[in-house]
């Protein structure tokens, strides 16, 4: 039960409607435990009133039957309301409970998603949330049906005759043993089997995420064979848990027609000599037919709760898990607006797991409204340096201040609010490109994100659409290209109108003439805003205030472009290498 404690909240919001529906259970219980009773006195009634005649006989008959349709009537009314009642509570604390999932996803750092399968989190989200769903539900219900009816059956057969109906149980003690082995095997087989639906859901969102390039390798049969491969692993567990309940169900009719087969003999005997009448075992035939379907609801029951406890355990493993990244002691709510000036001091990163340092002693300063430069050769660095000011990484040693305040002492949700960060891969929605657009400020309008569309030069493609603004985009923004979504990023991360805004090497999909005129066109946004461009680029980063050159984790160089061109170092290679390519390509434009 420890693994329902995220729920327990939620039971207790609404505990009254949850007693409201067993309440209700329990009065429909107690008018269908009735019938029974009313049939007993109706055929022990009639044989005294055959001597008043046919039209009493039938009086009395008509009597009973008129009470028997009155409890099936007032039986149906209760049951609405127990199932309004306690399926409507499952469904909302499924809602909440899915919520609380989503919402704690989005509060962790994008390390975990590294570390765990996409596929695997959205099955945890699902199809063990449903689990959860049906045991709070269904689950319930049986419970609460469960015990009602056990206890009013048995004290009413007990009532009637308690010899016979200690008869009839005799067999139940089996029923007891198989639960306990058959619910075991339910709980780890259900495990597997939701492990196998997650590989298998994994596998799935990897293949339509990456279908260009299984078909451009033509990969199409080799991923078939995997995923038939991973689907009959799934099926034969699903095979081996329909196995495993159809060993419960035989066993409990076999002990349900044991007791019915006991109490028609002896009840039979009775009625023969004397010593019970036959309403008596009519009224017992019925109460023990009605316990059939406690029995049965007792193997559903441990069936769905060994489900539900699994379920809910893969579910916690997710909740549990802690942001390595959040707010710090020292966060205060109260901020004012930052001015953007940015210190690295002194400060080194090394990834989880890994020994090498990806950053080793790092020290810089970008006054409030300047730009800052930095490029090297791939994996030096430069990513890492711009993750750490959004705390999408924190530092292993040092510090990273802005405006001399400690980046952990700032309220992180207000820290990302003031950067605008664009990757050089950015993330485009399945929507519309205006929806897109809004992300960055919703309250946009239409003629402000025109302006922006039109510094980061998109505005003319985007004409170009049929739709134009209200253009659908493919899941990841698969419909437009490279360069496209990189300079929808950039007109989106304009719109935020940040203090800070990071260029992680964003301009990589575009040719020169168009970085050329985006760049221009940031000028005047750049001015009020502290700027970051990682590039590998000199003619995206020549104009910046300071450049510095990482290699290795340690900034090898740095200065201004006029600086830095001068001598051997790798800034001044780099220039040299690319402006011999422009010229070359100018040379053969011009043939």
């Amino acid at each position: 039960m420890k693994s329902l404690k995220p729920i327990h909240k939620y039971l207790n919001q609404y505990k009254y409607r949850i007693l409201a529906g067993a309440l209700a259970l329990i009065v429909t219980d107690a008018f269908g435990l009735a019938i029974p009773w009313i049939i007993k006195d109706a055929i022990d009634a009639i044989p005294a009133y055959k001597t008043a005649g046919s039209e009493k006989t039938l009086a009395v008959v008509l009597n009973y039957s008129l009470l028997i349709i009155g409890a099936a009537v007032f039986q149906g009314v209760f049951r609405y309301f127990w199932r309004v009642n306690l399926f409507a509570v499952a469904r909302r604390i499924e809602y909440h409970l899915r919520n609380d999932y989503f919402s704690h996803l989005l509060k962790l750092e994008p390390g975990f998603y590294f570390k765990n399968q996409t596929g695997d989190i959205i099955s945890r989200g699902t199809n063990d949330l449903n689990a959860v769903r049906d045991l709070v539900g269904p689950g319930a219900l049986i419970f609460v049906d469960t015990i009602t009816l056990i206890s009013i059956s048995l004290s009413l057969m007990l009532y009637i005759d308690w010899k016979l109906t200690l008869y009839c149980l005799i067999p139940m003690p089996l029923l007891t043993v198989v639960i306990y082995f058959v619910g075991d095997m339910i709980e780890r087989t259900y495990e597997r089997m939701q492990q196998k639906l997650s590989e298998l859901t994994t596998r799935v969102q990897e293949n339509i995420t990456g279908i260009r390039t299984i078909q451009a390798f033509r990969q199409e049969d080799n991923e078939i064979r995997r995923f038939s491969k991973m689907a009959r692993d799934y099926v034969k567990y699903n095979v081996l848990m329909a196995k495993v309940n159809g060993v419960e169900e035989p066993i409990i009719f076999f002990i349900s027609g044991t007791s019915m087969n006991v109490l028609l003999y002896f009840g039979g005997l009775g009625v023969m000599k004397g010593t019970n009448s036959l309403g008596e075992l009519v009224a017992l035939s019925g109460y023990l037919m009605l316990l059939a379907w406690p029995l049965f609801g007792l193997g559903w029951l441990v069936n769905m709760y060994k489900r539900g406890i699994a379920s809910m355990g893969r579910i916690n493993e997710i909740l549990e898990v802690q942001p390595e990244i959040r707010d710090g002691e020292n966060a205060s709510p109260d901020q004012r607006p930052l001015k953007g000036d940015i210190e690295f001091r002194n400060v080194s990163f090394t990834f989880a797991k890994k020994n090498i340092p990806a950053l080793s002693d790092i020290s810089f300063k970008v006054g409030a409204g300047k730009t800052l430069a930095i490029t090297g050769p791939l994996g030096s660095g430069k990513s890492t340096i711009c993750n750490l000011i959004p705390r999408f990484l924190d530092a292993t040693a040092g510090e990273v201040l802005i405006d001399g305040v400690n980046v952990r002492d700032l309220p992180l949700a207000f820290l990302r609010r003031s950067i605008g960060y664009i990757r050089q891969e950015p993330f485009l929605f399945s929507d519309t490109i205006v929806e897109n657009l809004k992300f960055g400020d919703a309250s946009a309008s239409d003629k402000t994100i025109r302006d922006f569309c039109d510094i980061s030069r998109i505005s003319d493609d985007i004409d170009d659409f049929p739709a134009k603004y209200e253009t659908l985009l493919g899941e990841r923004g698969i419909t437009v290209s490279g360069g496209q979504k990189q300079r929808l990023a950039i007109s989106r991360a304009l719109l935020k109108k940040p203090n800070i805004l990071i260029f992680d090497d964003t301009l990589s999909a575009v040719d020169n003439r168009t970085e050329e005129a985006i760049m221009a066109g940031l000028e005047n946004f750049m001015k009020n805003s502290t700027t970051i461009i990682v590039s590998h680029r000199i003619s995206s980063i020549m104009n910046a205030d300071e450049i510095i050159v990482v290699d290795g984790g340690s900034i090898v160089e740095r200065g201004s472009h006029q600086s830095l061109i001068v001598g051997d170092g790798i800034y001044a290679r780099t220039y040299q290498k690319q402006k011999l390519k422009f010229e070359l390509e100018s040379m053969q434009d011009e043939i």
